[in-house]
C-alpha cells in the first residue's frame, strides 16, 4: 500500500490512550442517537417518502436545522443550495441507494438508521481529533486533553449536532481534521501540500462552501510566505476552486434550474385559477378570503422581519442582514444558546414560532456565559505567541465576519456552532498550558459537569417528550 495512503489510514486508528474515553464518547453519542430515531421511529414505519413529508418539515426543523438530509436520502433530489453545498447532495447519493434497497427488502423507510451512521462516526472522530489537537498540539496531559476535549462537547450546541441529519456534524469532523493536521505540520516543521489543500479543500467546501477559507488560512499558516508561490497557488487554490465551481455551475443548470422554472410556471398558473376562482365568489366568501389573504401576508412579514433586512436582494448578498441587533445575538445567542439551551421555545426554529432573541430564566446562565469567554479571553493571551493558536484564531474570526459584520445566518447564528466553538477549549488549553493550577482545572471540571448536566437533562428531557401533532 502507498505510504500517503497509509498515513492517511493512520489518522483514523484509535491510539491505545484514546480508547477508553473514545468508547464513552461513542457510547453518549450512540445513545443520543438512540433517543433521536425513536422519538420519530414509528412516524418512518411505512414505505414511500409522501406520508411523512409533514414529518420532515415540522420535527426535523429543530432550532433552524433542515430536514433535507433526510429528505434527500429518502427520495434523492438536489435540493440543498447548490452555491453553499455543492457536493452534499451527491455525497448523500450512496446512502439514498441503500436505503432503497433496504427499503425494498423491508418495506420500511431505514432514513434515520442509515443518516444516523455517518453523523456518529463523524462525532466520534471530531470528539478524537479534538482530544488530539489538546495532547499533540498543545502538548497537554492526558487528563488535562481529556477534561478540555469534554469541555468542549458539553456545551449545547455541540451536544446537540451528534444527532442532528444536517451537514454540520460533517464540517466539524472536517475542520477538526484539517486544524489536527496542520498543527501537526507546524510542529514538526513540515509542509501543508498541494494536494492535501486539495483535497480537503474541494471536499469541505463542498459540504459548506464557506468552511473551504478554513483550509487555505491553514495553508498559509502552516506554510507561510511558501502559500504565495506560483505552483501552491495554483495547484492548491485556483484549480479546486474552479474544479468546485465549475460542479456548482452543472449542477444549478442541470437540476436546480429545471425546478426553479417549473415552479415559476406552476405559480403563475395556481393565480389564475384563484383569480378566477375569486371571480365566481359572492360577497361574503370573497370577504372571508381576503380576511385569511391578509392573515398570511402579516405572518409572512413577521417572518420577513425576523429574517433581517438584506444589502441587496439578489446574488449571495441575499443573505446577509444589516438590521438585527449584533451586541444582543452575540450576548443571547453567539456565546448564550450557543452554550445553554434556553428553556423556553427550546429548540424551535425562529422562522416559525421563536423570537430571535430569548432571555435565560435564571441568572447563573448568564454567569456561566461570561466564566466561559474570560476563561477563552485569558487563554488567548496566553497562546498569544502560537501560530497554531492563529490559525484557529483567523478561522474563528472569518466565522464571526460572515455571521456578525455580514449577518449570515445571524437570526439562528446558535446552528452555525460546530464550525467555530472549538475555539473556546483551544484557547482554554493555552491557559492549561500556562497556568499549572489544580483550582483552574477543578473550575473547568465543575463548569464542564455543569454544562453536561443542565444540557444533557434538557436535551434528554426533550428526546423522551411526545412529538406534536402532525397537522
Amino acid at each position: 500500500m502507498n505510504a500517503k495512503v497509509k498515513r492517511a489510514l493512520g489518522l483514523f486508528r484509535v491510539k491505545v490512550e484514546e480508547r477508553v474515553q473514545a468508547v464513552v464518547a461513542l457510547a453518549v453519542i450512540v445513545a443520543l442517537n438512540t433517543l433521536f430515531i425513536r422519538r420519530l421511529h414509528e412516524l418512518f414505519l411505512q414505505p414511500g417518502f409522501g406520508p411523512y413529508i409533514k414529518v420532515f418539515q415540522r420535527e426535523l426543523h429543530l432550532a433552524g436545522y433542515d430536514p433535507y438530509t433526510y429528505m434527500t436520502v429518502t427520495d434523492w433530489d438536489v435540493i440543498y443550495e447548490v452555491h453553499r453545498h455543492p457536493l452534499l447532495a451527491f455525497l448523500m447519493w450512496p446512502l439514498n441507494q441503500l436505503n432503497e434497497g433496504l427499503t425494498w427488502l423491508t418495506g420500511v423507510n431505514c432514513v434515520q438508521y442509515l443518516v444516523a451512521l455517518p453523523i456518529i462516526l463523524c462525532s466520534l472522530y471530531a470528539y478524537i481529533f479534538l482530544y488530539r489537537i489538546h495532547r499533540e498540539v498543545v502538548d497537554l496531559g492526558r487528563w488535562d486533553a481529556t477534561l478540555l476535549t469534554a469541555f468542549g462537547f458539553s456545551m449545547a450546541y455541540i451536544l446537540l449536532s451528534v444527532i442532528v441529519p444536517d451537514h454540520f456534524t460533517v464540517s466539524m469532523f472536517l475542520i477538526m481534521t484539517t486544524l489536527y493536521i496542520s498543527g501537526r505540520c507546524i510542529q514538526k516543521g513540515r509542509e501543508f501540500r498541494w494536494w492535501q489543500s486539495a483535497i480537503l479543500f474541494f471536499i469541505t467546501a463542498g459540504v459548506t462552501l464557506s468552511n473551504g477559507i478554513k483550509i487555505f488560512l491553514a495553508g498559509y499558516f502552516v506554510n507561510l510566505k511558501d502559500f504565495f508561490r506560483p505552483k501552491y497557488l495554483l495547484l492548491a487554490v485556483i484549480l479546486p476552486m474552479a474544479l468546485l465551481w465549475g460542479v456548482a455551475t452543472w449542477e444549478f443548470s442541470t437540476f436546480t434550474m429545471p425546478k426553479e422554472k417549473a415552479r415559476t410556471e406552476q405559480k403563475m398558473r395556481k393565480a389564475e385559477e384563484v383569480k378566477a376562482r375569486v371571480a365566481q365568489m359572492s360577497p361574503e366568501e370573497r370577504a372571508n378570503f381576503e380576511a385569511k389573504k391578509a392573515k398570511r401576508e402579516k405572518y409572512k412579514q413577521l417572518q420577513a422581519a425576523k429574517s433581517g433586512k438584506p444589502m441587496e436582494n439578489e446574488g449571495f448578498l441575499k443573505w446577509t442582514d444589516i438590521s438585527t441587533s449584533r451586541w444582543q445575538t452575540t450576548y443571547d445567542n453567539l456565546f448564550g444558546e450557543s452554550l445553554q439551551f434556553h428553556q423556553d421555545y427550546l429548540l424551535e426554529d425562529v422562522l416559525v414560532h421563536r423570537p430571535v432573541f430569548v432571555p435565560y430564566r435564571w441568572k447563573v446562565s448568564e454567569v456561566v456565559e461570561a466564566i466561559i469567554l474570560l476563561l477563552a479571553v485569558v487563554g488567548i493571551w496566553c497562546g498569544r505567541k502560537s501560530r497554531f493558536l492563529w490559525l484557529c484564531l483567523s478561522c474563528f474570526t472569518f466565522d464571526m465576519f460572515i455571521h456578525i459584520v455580514l449577518g449570515f445566518g445571524i437570526n439562528e447564528i446558535y446552528i452555525m456552532t460546530p464550525h467555530w466553538a472549538y475555539m473556546l477549549p483551544v484557547a482554554v488549553a493555552f491557559l492549561f498550558k500556562c497556568v499549572k493550577s489544580r483550582w483552574l482545572r477543578l473550575g473547568v471540571l465543575l463548569l464542564t459537569l455543569y454544562l453536561f448536566i443542565y444540557n444533557g437533562y434538557i436535551l434528554t428531557d426533550f428526546l423522551l417528550s411526545p412529538i406534536r401533532t402532525v397537522l
